[in-house]
């Protein structure tokens, strides 16, 4: 169908239209995630051709969440005629900005050649100001919370918290670079207006550039607010593993002290405890008749078995060290919290949805 289009039209520079279609497919992958079509311009003869694609948020009321989607559009303009062809590439049916091209073309106003670019702009440019301010939502109540955190008391935050704060730094930190490519675009088409219309239609596109350069700071600021938040959360964490680890090395300290003080006693008491179960299993006793200690010939039996007790254990201890799977199925389990295998299968479920918010389109 573009083929006919650029057939039909006459278009002679039709890999600018292919290189705007080619952004708009479904990812499996964050890929592209921050690229947009640069700002391209060419001349044939009478007519100006221009083409750029520019990255936006927008708000998804069925799940309550924001995602970034894109638009392109080609514009060729007939200089002496005035006369405009536009081509515009949404991502969804009945966009916003289809809808606010149906209103303008409804209107009375008389219009420029650069209506079209304006009315672009002007739909999508004052979304990212609630984008950003969602982002600040969610990003203040970890702030204020690891700011108020003392290490020698029960921790309010985790490594939940620190996950998030990282979601939300990737989130800060692709705005910039959006907003840069939009602010670039903005530039070339000030300067083609400059030459074009009166300074009216100037203006409104140079505060539209404003308004893209001051939310670029914002979420600049933003980023980098998340990631001292972030550097403070992982070092109160670390700072809190290392007094566990310090409470747990005097614990073990005292076990030690413990198991010496054990050991000791039973150098102490084991001689005299094994000489004890040794002659209490009558193998010897004494001749009332000669007054001599006389011993049971079955002795042996004691021996043999205590022999092969003996061997028998070192043998089932090579044993067992040679498969240490058997002593991990014999170590303690770790424990996770039921909320955590909650969010683990959640993260599984929402897979699909998560990579359909990635694509963007």
């Amino acid at each position: 169908m573009l083929q006919s289009i650029i057939d039909a039209h006459n278009i002679k520079n039709g890999n600018t239209l292919w290189d705007l279609s080619s952004v708009f497919y479904t990812r499996n992958l964050k890929t592209e995630m921050v690229f947009c079509v640069p700002f391209s311009q060419s001349e044939h003869g009478d007519f100006t051709e221009m083409a750029y694609t520019i990255r936006y948020p927008e708000y998804k009321p069925s799940d309550e969440e924001w995602t970034i989607r894109q638009s392109g559009v080609y514009h060729r303009l007939n200089r002496k005629t005035k006369q405009s062809l536009y081509i515009v590439f949404n991502p969804t049916p009945n966009s916003k900005m289809h809808q606010a091209l149906l209103s303008n073309l409804q209107s009375d106003d008389s219009k420029s050649s650069f209506w079209l670019h304006q009315t672009l702009f002007a739909t999508y440019v004052p979304a990212w100001r609630h984008y950003i301010a969602s982002l600040e939502r969610r990003f203040l109540p970890i702030a204020n919370t690891a700011a108020a955190t003392y290490i020698n008391e029960e921790l309010r935050i985790g490594h939940g918290h620190l996950s998030s704060l990282i979601s939300i730094q990737k989130d800060f930190l692709q705005i910039p670079t959006i907003l840069e490519a939009a602010g670039d675009v903005l530039t070339e088409l000030n300067a083609l207006v400059s030459s074009d219309l009166a300074n009216q239609e100037t203006q409104k596109l140079k505060n539209i550039q404003r308004q893209c350069e001051t939310y670029s700071r914002t979420a600049t600021h933003l980023q980098q607010r998340v990631q001292i938040t972030a550097q403070l959360l992982a070092d109160t964490l670390l700072f809190r593993d290392q007094v566990l680890a310090n409470e747990q090395n005097g614990n073990m300290l005292q076990l030690n002290r413990s198991a010496v003080f054990l050991t000791t006693l039973t150098l102490l008491y084991l001689p005299a405890s094994f000489l004890t179960s040794f002659f209490g299993m009558n193998f010897f006793a004494m001749d009332q008749q000669d007054n001599k200690i006389i011993g049971t010939p079955m002795i042996w039996i004691f021996v043999v078995s205590a022999i092969l007790l003996t061997v028998a254990t070192f043998i089932m201890y090579n044993w067992l060290s040679s498969h240490e799977a058997f002593f991990r199925t014999m170590a303690p389990k770790k424990w996770m919290p039921a909320d955590l295998n909650i969010r683990k299968l959640t993260r599984r479920l929402t897979a699909n949805k998560t990579t359909d918010r990635a694509t963007g389109v």
